[in-house]
């Protein structure tokens, strides 16, 4: 075709397109069509065309925002937010439609007992590696003190069987809420203790184990660290939280939130948080099933770590971005408060994790409009809407003088219903207080039945906050494959118990053990304690005491219950079962 027939060819089509509307539409479709596909067929026309796509493409934006008559603030940064919703779909958004049907997986519905929920979280495998390196750091010890008067039993190596039950001990004190008791208080043998604590091991053999107790490999631990401040604790606790995550299937609604565990000794990465109940501390970031408070990830908040593969961003979106991984294009939402909450973080949630969120936001953000600011004139409660096709925000005025800031990608009407005392409020506050709770009810639970012990070892705080995490979930397993209302502190009276029983087993076996301890062990494990006792001594016939001189030629049946020598009453001591056992004689028996 000739330039000029090209030249009349355009002009039709113009003319077409400047028609009236009565005109007939498909033909100057059509060859609108025709130019456009022509425009791909050389290098030069797509150079020529691509601009006027782009100028057709602008224009068609603006015609349909000025088509759009509702009224609208804008933010600082100029962000339009809508005063009026857009019209409500009939159909459910996809960001709504929940694929996964809440509750334990296949992996652990086979769980039927409080230690085998327990052990689908701390594994042998993980127990086996702490019995490792304990061993390792007792060896140490024992090494350097090979001419100590300690007794050897005290420094003997570490079973597996006493691994679990030092760990049950730890449960069962939590279980009393005696975590800040003195552990001599829980040993003590006047009746005021504990009884299972004195027939599971010696309070001597009990701190020593919780001082060596050990994560990781002592000898290479100081070239880990060049790269990572968590190397004392790295794979202790990300198998745990892998664990937690292929165990359960959480609910639609999640949280994110900070957990600080209490902790005032050496650590570079300490925290202090005015507003948490314990201030210093170790900080964890946590997200957590908001209706069933099962913990599905955490993440150690390090300090700037070293130059490596464990130097990664600690800003709030890079934070949410790793923790949301595991829930990560399924359609659930996350809430969280003023210091996570961003416009380009919940974006990023919605567009690359397919995951709604809703949050507080704090009044220096560029995209909160100034109209949404004032409180000045604005009735008590009043509330502000703005409208993005995706995002939604609301300012809240609850009293004098405040105002609340929220933002969601979940809600986009601007509905106001009664919450449970009656008081009218938007639909988006009501749901983010029923949902912002998740990580905060995890640190109640752990507060209540608390198993950690005063320590200057930053990763036995880890380890003891692992232990608190680990008995929530394993609760919330138990009850769904049980069908059971079981108390949380029933539950962790069982599980201390269950742990222990396997160290009672065998040491009921050791018959150096004096007699009345075995027999409190054969009671604990629900044995006769007739059957276990060793056999009665034939009666002997009556002899000369030996302890008083031969002339005295005194006769007596009675013996000593330790060496069997013969005594007359001038020479025995008489005292009740309960006196005649003390701590020494613990200690001596093993």
């Amino acid at each position: 075709m000739s330039y000029e027939e090209t030249q009349r060819r355009l002009v039709r089509v113009f003319e077409a397109a400047d028609q009236d509307d009565s005109c007939d539409d498909s033909g100057s479709d059509f060859e609108i069509d025709n130019v456009g596909q022509r425009s791909s067929e050389s290098d030069s026309e797509q150079e020529v065309g691509l601009p006027n796509e782009e100028e057709n493409e602008a224009e068609g934006s603006e015609e349909r925002e000025s088509n759009d008559n509702r009224p609208y603030f804008t933010g600082k940064n100029g962000t339009k937010w809508f005063s009026v919703p857009e019209r409500s779909n009939v159909r459910t958004r996809s960001e709504n439609i929940i694929r996964e049907r809440q509750g334990v997986k296949d992996i652990g519905k086979n769980a039927k007992t409080a230690v085998e929920c327990w052990k689908l979280f701390l594994t042998d495998e993980i127990l086996q590696e702490i019995l490792l390196h304990t061993n390792s750091q007792i060896n140490l010890k024992r090494t350097a003190c090979e001419n100590s008067h300690v007794k050897k039993y005290i420094m003997a190596d570490l079973s597996s069987s006493e691994l679990k039950a030092f760990i049950g001990l730890l449960y069962l004190a939590g279980q009393f809420k005696a975590n800040k008791l003195n552990l001599k208080d829980l040993w003590i043998s006047d009746g005021s203790g504990v009884e299972i604590f004195r027939t599971t091991m010696t309070l001597k053999r009990f701190q020593f184990i919780q001082n060596c107790l050990r994560f990781d490999d002592k000898n290479t631990r100081s070239e880990r660290k060049a790269t990572d401040n968590l190397a004392a604790i790295r794979s202790f606790f990300e198998k745990f939280v892998a664990n937690c995550q292929i165990v359960y299937t959480p609910s639609e609604y999640t949280t994110i939130d900070e957990q600080l565990p209490s902790f005032r000794g050496r650590c570079s990465f300490r925290q202090y948080m005015p507003n948490k109940p314990n201030k210093y501390g170790l900080k964890i970031y946590a997200l957590v099933d908001a209706k069933s408070f099962y913990v599905i990830n955490l993440e150690i908040y390090p300090g700037k770590q070293p130059t490596g593969p464990y130097a990664l961003s600690n800003k709030a979106y890079d934070v949410v971005d790793r923790l949301v991984a595991p829930i990560s294009k399924t359609n659930r939402n996350v809430t969280f408060d003023n210091w996570f909450t961003s416009y380009p973080l919940m974006l990023h949630l919605l567009k690359e994790h397919r995951l709604t969120s809703t949050g507080t936001v704090r009044k220096n953000k560029p995209e909160i409009p100034s109209q949404m600011l004032q409180t000045r004139n604005r009735e008590i409660p009043s509330t502000v809407f703005g409208f993005q096709k995706d995002i939604s925000l609301l300012s809240h005025v609850p009293k004098k003088n405040k105002v609340v800031l929220l933002m969601s990608t979940l809600h986009h009407d601007d509905s106001v219903v009664a919450d449970t005392n009656g008081t009218q409020k938007p639909e988006m506050i009501i749901f983010y207080n029923q949902t912002k709770g998740g990580v905060d009810v995890v640190d109640e639970l752990c507060t209540n039945y608390d198993v950690s012990r005063n320590t200057k070892r930053w990763p036995m705080v880890i380890f003891y906050a692992v232990l608190n995490m680990a008995g929530i979930n394993s609760i919330i397993v138990y009850k769904s494959n049980n069908s059971s209302n079981l108390s949380r502190r029933n539950f962790l009276r069982d599980l201390g118990i269950g742990l222990v029983s396997e160290h009672l087993q065998n040491r009921k076996e050791n018959q150096h053990l004096p007699r009345e301890l075995r027999k409190r062990i054969l009671d604990q494990v629900d044995e006769p304690s007739h059957s276990q006792r060793p056999p009665n001594k034939v009666p002997k016939p009556i002899r000369r005491c030996q302890i008083c001189p031969t002339k005295k030629d005194r006769k007596t049946k009675h013996t000593c219950y330790k060496c069997n020598r013969y005594l007359c009453m001038e020479h025995a001591v008489f005292t009740c079962q309960d006196c005649a056992q003390t701590e020494d004689d613990y200690e001596n028996s093993e």
